[in-house]
């Protein structure tokens, strides 16, 4: 009887641990490597020749948002097409649970703003077989994966499902009995496979805002509520939290107010007693200096014992985008006032109790301003020589 369920034979190994690669093999058993070295074939049940490739363990990806890609696309593509086996979903607060029935066509239309996932697609993919977290970590078990799901709680539609919409969006305290409450849902869904929280807080001029322009729920929620939060960790001795934080103050993200930001971490760090990912270290063209101090002020939060991360992207990221559905200059008012579809999401609100009729003018109404964007976007003149390869905000 063979000794490994699969051979991998004569691959470039990279394992990992920051030794050298080496060519080699390596015997698996039971879904784990069990041996490496030199092995004989016939040692394995099925050989792979690996001859001219490198083999490495999977990449984690830890910011993603395939919360709703996930269910028709089990590959999560284009994560696994680079070598990712893992992701983390749920990051930034953003999530589709708890959502009751009513709130589902919300929750997809928040998504297609704050990060620009088609609605059409949402739609005709997910199952909506669910309302509350643990509900909805069952509906992702039964549907096929060829990817690990790590999920974290959302802490969105969670202030939603306590507070109601109007409520969450007036970034007040919790009563105690909301409190009590968040605290019994996040225990509950982090029972059921949640590894933690995660919220995104960026004030009033969110540039990742609702579908109809105003801040998501986080985003101006009160600090001492985040850190109601950041205890329920502290009590479970467990779990951990993604957190996008800048204070809500009136030009806070047009400014350097990483002495704020760097407080409000350590003080939940303290409370929590919890890994934090700081999200994000960046360089920044208005503050060209931010990122170093970023990185010195986390060198020294490992000095003192905190429990603060960065994350990072190691190269720089481009887009190609319309001006119909860009949706990174939202913190830039003379942007949301020019955007039609800002100002349709604007008019959807102001006609909830509008007939049929009356949302089918709506609807022409942006179509003929969607088409003028994009023949705005046609008609634009070409950037000049000298700019070609700066960042786009170099041109806004």
């Amino acid at each position: 009887m063979p000794e490994f369920d699969t051979i991998i034979k004569d691959g470039m190994i990279i394992d990992g641990t920051r030794l050298p690669r080496f060519r080699g093999d390596l015997g698996i058993k039971d879904g784990r490597v069990a041996k490496t070295g030199r092995l004989k074939a016939h040692e394995g049940a099925k050989v792979i020749d690996a001859g001219g490739l490198i083999v490495a363990p999977g990449f984690i990806d830890l910011h993603t948002h395939y919360d709703a890609q996930l269910f028709w696309d089990p590959y999560c593509s284009i994560s696994s097409w680079h070598g990712v086996t893992s992701v983390v979903i749920g990051n930034c607060g953003f999530g589709f649970a708890p959502v009751q029935p009513e709130l589902r066509e919300r929750a997809m239309l928040s998504m297609t703003r704050n990060e620009a996932i088609p609605l059409a697609a949402m739609k005709a993919g997910m199952p909506w077989d669910w309302v509350t977290y643990p509900e909805f970590l069952d509906s992702v078990d039964r549907h096929p994966k060829a990817m690990n799901i790590l999920p974290f709680v959302p802490l969105s539609p969670l202030l939603v499902e306590v507070m109601g919409l109007d409520e969450a969006k007036t970034g007040r305290r919790f009563t105690a009995k909301e409190e009590q409450s968040v605290s019994r849902i996040l225990n509950e869904a982090m029972d059921a496979g949640g590894c933690g929280w995660s919220l995104q807080h960026l004030g009033g001029m969110s540039i990742q805002p609702d579908w109809d322009g105003t801040p998501m729920p986080t985003d101006i929620m009160d600090e001492e509520n985040i850190l109601t939060f950041g205890r329920v960790l502290a009590e479970r001795n467990e779990g951990f939290i993604q957190m996008t934080y800048v204070p809500d103050i009136p030009g806070a993200i047009e400014s350097d107010a990483q002495t704020h930001i760097e407080k409000f971490y350590e003080k939940l760090a303290e409370v929590s007693d919890r890994p934090i990912l700081y999200n994000a270290v960046a360089a920044n063209d208005k503050f060209p200096g931010r990122h170093r101090r970023q990185i010195k002020w986390l060198e020294s939060c490992r000095d003192r014992g905190l429990k603060v991360y960065g994350q990072s992207a190691t190269v720089e990221g481009g887009f190609t985008f319309t001006f119909a559905d860009w949706n990174l200059w939202e913190d830039v008012q003379a942007w949301k006032d020019r955007d039609p579809i800002a100002r349709f999401r604007r008019q959807i609100l102001a006609a909830r109790a509008a007939t049929e009729a009356d949302l089918g003018a709506i609807e022409a109404e942006v179509d003929r301003e969607l088409a003028d964007a994009e023949r705005f976007a046609e008609t634009s003149p070409w950037p000049d020589p000298a700019t070609v390869g700066r960042h786009v905000y170099h041109e806004a």
